[in-house]
């Protein structure tokens, strides 16, 4: 199992590095500049034993100048290489997580909308910022400096074996300890890691939910029971932290304890070994510097590892998202160049769960021409947004067909058949910017003038024009700076601006003021003329009009036909127009 494990988290990290294949020679020149790094910082010990051996203690003051010199160009060099080194290594990350973040939120844009129904907003938020942002730390402070502190182990330690073997032997003696240490921290991060990253996703998830929601919370007083469930689960982030932390609290005291017995080795069996001329001062000198200089990059690699771990923790729930077939949407090839506007249910059967025993849609068939109009009704839950839903192949239904025009809805590509259907929502929602932008959603280019010429001729203008700035008035977050009935007249300036061949109106009048509707109504006959409509309403006034009228009881259809002869049928339909019309 471990090993398994083990292979898995080894082919994220390839993956990753395929994903950082553009920047391959950034990174070469990374990892030569880390090499020369570490090897600078590995041989100073030498030059301060050959000052302190050579020319200070055989008093040849003479070339202190000259050696003082070469020191303070061998630092300087050491810094400026430390600088690109680490410039170069964080632009390299940051470009790699540019592209990476780019990635990940074109694939959430195409991800199916059962997705985000069963997703916490949080969570996907969670997977596009936080997690990525862990990844910067591998590429940045990870592998590269990881091999930069391998070269320099490695060339401390032949410098020293060429010193002195057996100064270097006494050195080693704390190395098993340091490795049991090492590999005690790294199996007791690697576990915690994955908790934390789900108790960050928890926590993005809760506070996004209810941030969106406090209009709700304050309204029932829920404050405090809020805080409570906040409470706990901030508790569950900060322990999961806290048994991270537990590791790092025993390794680094651990290292720093063989590091100070390292240092006693050496200043004692130095002192003995100067006092019995078997060793010189910059012998032992170097060796003190050289203990430094070899537990600091093995501290690092330590933490290093930790950042490794991380990033791979975070990669496998990125990658998780993105390798999730069943979440993607299907395109087709099929793209007329003009849908005339026939769609066709036959048997169709639809549920948003799989799992679930009850079907939302049970065998609905119905037919719509190219240019007539259908208004769909029912009671809560029977399935008439379902409709819409499948026709727009937001859903994909389980069983029979839906046709548009005689071809699958599936077979149609998807971007341009929602381009060629307007969708109009009860529940309008606006994007932080201007009018415009929002409007501008399906147009390749800005259009104001087409946009007022649409406003006026539906008599939105007139309320527009007297906000600041007009067309580029700030909408705020969600379209709250304006009312319910502006927000849904600039839907329908935003649909009418596409021209689309099919229109499909969802509750686009349920919850409107007497003032607006007047306009909306204006707006919904222009966005219906010469197109195939599909209207989901619960004004039975606003769909007399419609060609065909169909009543939808528990996914399948109760009543179908005009207003006239539904009335005639005396059924369900004419029972809530005549409750309507009373009240």
């Amino acid at each position: 199992m471990a090993k398994n494990k083990n292979n898995n988290h080894w082919q994220l990290f390839i993956r990753l590095l395929k994903i950082a294949d553009f920047q391959r020679s950034a990174i070469l020149f990374a990892v030569f500049l880390t090499i020369v790094q570490s090897l600078l910082t590995a041989l100073q010990p030498n030059l301060y034993q050959y000052i302190i051996d050579h020319v200070i203690m055989a008093r040849h003051f003479n070339q202190l100048e000259l050696w003082a010199i070469i020191l303070l160009i061998w630092l300087i060099a050491q810094t400026i290489i430390a600088f690109f080194n680490s410039y170069l290594s964080e632009k390299i990350a940051q470009s790699i997580i540019l592209k990476l973040r780019q990635y990940i939120y074109n694939h959430l844009t195409h991800l199916k909308l059962s997705f985000f129904d069963k997703t916490p907003v949080g969570t996907a938020v969670t997977r596009s910022i936080t997690d990525v942002q862990t990844i910067t730390d591998l590429f940045s402070s990870g592998i590269i400096t990881i091999l930069g502190d391998t070269v320099q182990i490695v060339a401390i330690l032949i410098c020293m074996f060429l010193i002195n073997w057996k100064l270097t032997l006494l050195t080693l003696t704390v190395i098993p300890m340091l490795i049991w240490a090492g590999n005690f921290f790294r199996k007791g991060t690697r576990d915690t890691f994955q908790e934390v990253r789900n108790q960050v996703a928890a926590l993005n998830a809760f506070l996004q939910e209810r941030i969106t929601g406090m209009g709700v919370i304050q309204l029932f007083n829920q404050q405090k029971n809020e805080f409570f469930k906040f409470q706990s689960i901030n508790k569950k982030h900060r322990d999961a932290n806290f048994k991270s932390i537990f590791y790092y609290s025993v390794f680094f005291p651990i290292v720093e304890v063989l590091v100070a017995l390292s240092f006693a080795i050496i200043v004692s069996y130095g002192s003995i070994q100067i006092f019995q001329k078997n060793l010189q001062l910059g012998e032992v000198t170097a060796f003190i510097m050289f203990i430094n200089l070899f537990f600091r990059p093995v501290r690092a690699i330590a933490d290093r590892f930790n950042n490794i771990q991380m990033g791979i923790v975070a990669a496998e729930r990125i990658f998780n998202l993105l390798d999730a077939t069943e979440n993607q949407e299907n395109y087709g090839t099929i793209k007329p160049h003009k849908i005339e506007g026939k769609i066709e249910f036959k048997n169709v059967r639809f549920r948003y769960d799989q799992n679930e025993e009850q079907w939302i849609l049970n065998g609905l068939s119905f037919k719509l021409e190219p240019g007539k109009s259908l208004a769909i009704i029912g009671a809560t839950g029977s399935g008439k947004t379902s409709i819409a839903n499948l026709i727009t192949h937001n859903y994909q239904h389980e069983e029979g067909q839906i046709l548009i025009d005689d071809q699958e809805v599936q077979n149609y590509h998807l971007p341009y058949l929602r381009q060629r259907i307007a969708f109009v929502l009860q529940d309008v929602f606006l994007f932080s910017g201007s009018i415009n932008s929002n409007l501008s959603l399906k147009q390749e280019q800005d259009e104001k003038q087409k946009f007022q010429s649409i406003a006026e001729e539906i008599g939105a203008w007139d309320f527009i024009k007297n906000l600041p700035g007009a067309l580029d008035f700030n909408v705020m977050e969600r379209g709250l700076s304006l009312s319910q009935g502006q927000r849904q007249l600039i839907s329908f300036i935003r649909a009418l601006a596409v021209d689309p061949d099919i229109i499909i109106l969802d509750e686009a009048t349920s919850s409107i003021d007497s003032q607006s509707e007047a306009l909306i109504q204006k707006a919904i006959e222009l966005l219906m003329k010469n197109r195939t409509a599909v209207v989901i309403a619960h004004r039975l006034s606003t769909i007399k009009n419609c060609d065909q009228i169909m009543v939808i009881d528990a996914g399948s259809i109760a009543e179908k036909g005009t207003h006239s002869e539904l009335l005639e049928k005396e059924g369900h339909y004419k029972q809530l127009y005549e409750t309507q019309i009373s009240h």
